[in-house]
């Protein structure tokens, strides 16, 4: 009887012993000096993808190499026939995230080995996938607060009467807006947002209070939430919440009525569609981060370091590569200031 045909991506307990070996002695020790102690656990998760793909795509086409030994197996052209594969379904960009990915793996795995080759592939990959279209509408935290505020104002509860579903979920949007304005985060990060661990209140003051272990780039991420937000905040713990909740329990700050659980990132992403659709462009949870830098850049265009402190970069370069089109809760002061003065000044009007 034949065998199941192999997956895209095969799954660890199929990958060579030898793979395993080399995955566990990088990805799971203790050791506080070792490199991959130093990936985030996204970047680490995507090690382990890439690593997969790369297994899964040589388990079809060509099983009897992964019976060589790993350093061995992993080779320019087989790297080419991958990139060749992803091509075709995948966009150029995403295409360059997996070989970086399968950079960082290999040079956790096998730190012995010079695999600058690989990083260079991977580098002229990126010099030709086609730039990001920069068409959008520029969009500043004040908009997006504005945008927020409004949504809110509209679907509000009325004193001593229930509030609607439809109002509710609204009305979560709202304040799922009006908080990336002031706290620009990313996408992962806000869909798993739990209260009372990633959101503290001590006293009148409410925070948003993010370890390293759940950073992208491993640096811990902490925002005070302004008095303005606070107010929206509790109409939506006291009120909004458990109307969507109806009567179940959950921790998560953003929830759904399908199931009574956690908004998943797919329904976050069905919110902003929605946004989107009610403003007359395209807006996304990473929106959010550009139009904080770009906020920063147009009050103080003097010190672009403190949006890299405020969206927690390890690089200052990365700061002003991805986000300049125009530490931690410090920045967040001083960035709601900004914000403030903005929005006096220019408040935002929807056409």
């Amino acid at each position: 009887m034949p065998g199941r045909e192999p997956r895209l991506h095969l799954t660890y307990n199929q990958w060579p012993v030898a793979d395993r070996l080399l995955w566990e002695r990088a990805f799971c020790n203790d050791d506080p000096f070792a490199e991959a102690t130093r990936l985030a656990k996204a970047s680490q998760e995507g090690c382990l993808w890439a690593w997969r793909r790369f297994l899964g795509f040589l388990a079809i086409y060509e099983p009897t190499a992964l019976e060589i030994a790993p350093n061995e197996r992993l080779t320019a052209e087989r790297v080419r026939a991958v990139v060749s594969h992803l091509a075709e379904t995948n966009a150029p960009r995403s295409v360059v995230s997996h070989v970086n990915a399968l950079y960082l793996g290999a040079r956790v795995m096998m730190p012995e080995h010079d695999w600058s080759w690989l990083k260079a592939i991977k580098a002229r990959l990126l010099a030709a996938a086609p730039a990001r279209s920069q068409a959008r509408p520029v969009i500043t935290s004040v908009q997006l607060l504005d945008i927020g505020q409004q949504l809110m104002d509209e679907n509000k509860p009325e004193p001593g009467a229930p509030i609607s579903l439809h109002d509710a979920i609204r009305y979560r949007d709202g304040l799922m807006v009006a908080l990336l304005a002031f706290v620009p985060i990313r996408r992962k990060n806000l869909a798993a947002l739990e209260i009372d661990r990633h959101l503290v209140r001590e006293g009148s003051r409410w925070f948003v209070v993010i370890p390293r272990e759940e950073t992208k780039t491993g640096t811990p991420i902490e925002f005070l939430l302004p008095e303005l937000l606070v107010l929206y905040l509790t109409v939506y713990l006291d009120v909004v919440r458990p109307r969507i909740l109806r009567g179940a329990t959950c921790s998560a700050l953003w929830v759904s009525p399908i199931g009574n659980r956690a908004l998943s990132e797919v329904g976050l992403e069905k919110s902003f569609n929605r946004l989107s659709i009610r403003v007359g462009f395209r807006i996304t949870p990473h929106d959010a981060r550009d139009a904080a830098a770009t906020t920063w850049a147009i009050a103080m265009p003097g010190q672009i370091g403190i949006a890299r402190d405020l969206l927690a970069h390890s690089d200052l370069r990365t700061t002003t590569r991805h986000y300049n089109r125009a530490r931690g809760i410090e920045a967040s002061r001083a960035y709601h200031q900004v914000t403030a003065a903005m929005r006096t000044k220019r408040p935002f009007r929807r056409s």
